[in-house]
């Protein structure tokens, strides 16, 4: 364009020397040839402006494609966020139904422990039954051997005593009557006869006493001894029923046992399916901290293509002006509620439902929308690569592309998403990293 302004420039100055000099016809080629260079020029422009024209619809048309991708980029990831979300979902159900299981298991297993040491403690007793049973026929056995040595004892001497009262009593059958005669002449007087007679009766009588006496003590003996040994009859019979008892309660011990070692087989089967669904688990779970990195450096990305649309990365407000109290800390925790994340990616602020959550700093929202994890969501662009995240609203009061204000009230807290009651997730991205706020804010 510059070449054929400093063309028309040369033909307007020949113009002006050929009209100094006088000449007519030189003037009116000179001024056609203008006019021609002028209609080119014009020509030219006019050309010149469409093309410009076409390059800024071009161009425009290349910033809504890029948009275009963008979006298309970011419905992926979401989408790709969203099925890892459903897959940690199934597998936390997995390990719920697993744990349920082991719980079950280890229940009965308990039931069982318990009712083994119950009959333990049954066989305990049955032991230190059947060993006073053995102490009682041991000291019955040894009461029977005693009055069998009395009982002998005593026969021998009944027999002893037996022996001389038949060698007296045949003595007298034998030598009767003479014996008589002689005692008769033996003795010195009447009174020497009647003593010697009366000592012939008592001896008589002796005999038949002890006797009597032998016998009777023969027949106590013999009870004693049938007593005793009826009593070792019913002691060894208590042994053996309390002997069965104890074999019953053995079987019953190993039975019970071997169900014990079922369970235990069946807890740690199930202990290793848990095992190898808490695997799943934690590579799901760094999948789904993959996508969350990449919808962060994304969010960056389009906060950075936005960057000075009235926003400022310094001076951060407490988002949540009715509440301080933080419920869950940056980092690493136990998910409070199944499909929650075990590494916290900002901070939890306890509130009222409905309460006010303001913009911690002006800047552009870049995001205003729902997930099922995040619920209803809001993502603030404040320049420099800085982002901030408020997640579970109940209610948001601003859109995407929308100018906001330090302070200014931009959604109400809820309970929205993976979440275990009313509550503020506050997060803070910088440069397509999530990083602790309490950094920014206090």
């Amino acid at each position: 364009m510059g070449r054929k302004l400093r063309a028309l420039a040369a033909l307007l100055s020949l113009i002006l020397i050929v009209a100094l000099a006088g000449r007519s016809d030189v003037w009116r080629l000179a001024v056609q040839a203008t006019a021609d260079e002028a209609g080119e020029t014009s020509d030219e422009t006019d050309d010149s402006g469409d093309d410009e024209e076409d390059e800024e619809d071009e161009e425009d048309s290349d910033d809504e494609d890029e948009d275009d991708e963008d979006d298309a980029y970011t419905r992926k990831l979401e989408e790709q966020r969203q099925n890892t979300l459903n897959a940690i979902d199934s597998i936390k159900s997995d390990i719920s139904t697993v744990e349920e299981k082991i719980s079950a298991l280890q229940s009965s297993k308990s039931s069982l422990q318990t009712y083994i040491n119950q009959l333990d403690k049954e066989l305990n007793a049955l032991s230190e039954q059947i060993t006073e049973l053995e102490e009682s026929i041991i000291q019955k056995e040894e009461e029977i051997e005693s009055s069998e040595e009395e009982l002998a004892q005593t026969e021998e001497e009944a027999e002893e005593q037996y022996a001389m009262m038949k060698k007296r009593i045949q003595y007298m059958y034998e030598n009767g009557t003479e014996s008589f005669l002689e005692l008769l002449l033996e003795s010195e007087d009447v009174a020497d006869l009647l003593n010697r007679a009366e000592y012939s009766s008592q001896m008589a009588e002796y005999d038949r006493s002890m006797m009597q006496e032998l016998q009777e003590t023969l027949a106590k003996i013999e009870e004693q001894k049938a007593a005793l040994e009826e009593e070792k009859a019913e002691l060894e019979e208590l042994l053996a029923e309390t002997e069965s008892q104890q074999e019953a309660v053995n079987t019953a011990i190993e039975a019970k046992s071997q169900e014990i070692a079922s369970y235990q087989a069946q807890i740690n089967a199930a202990s290793g399916e848990q095992s190898d669904y808490e695997d799943q688990l934690e590579e799901q779970e760094a999948l789904l901290d993959q996508v969350e990195q990449q919808i962060a450096a994304a969010a960056a990305a389009k906060a950075s293509a936005d960057d000075g649309d009235g926003g400022s990365s310094t001076g951060f407000l407490w988002p949540c002006p009715s509440s301080h109290r933080i419920t869950s800390s940056f980092g690493y925790r136990t998910a409070p509620v199944a499909g929650a994340s075990t590494y916290h990616k900002g901070i939890d602020i306890g509130a009222s439902s409905g309460a006010a959550i303001v913009a911690s700093a002006s800047g552009r929202v870049t995001t205003a929308t729902y997930s099922s994890s995040a619920g209803n969501y809001v993502v603030i662009s404040h320049g420099n690569g800085i982002s901030t995240v408020y997640m579970h609203a109940s209610a948001l009061y601003v859109s995407e592309g929308d100018i906001v204000t330090q302070g200014q009230t931009i959604a109400a807290v809820g309970s929205t998403g993976y979440s275990t009651g009313p509550h503020l997730h506050f997060g803070v991205i910088v440069n397509g990293s999530y990083v602790d706020p309490t950094g920014y804010v206090n």
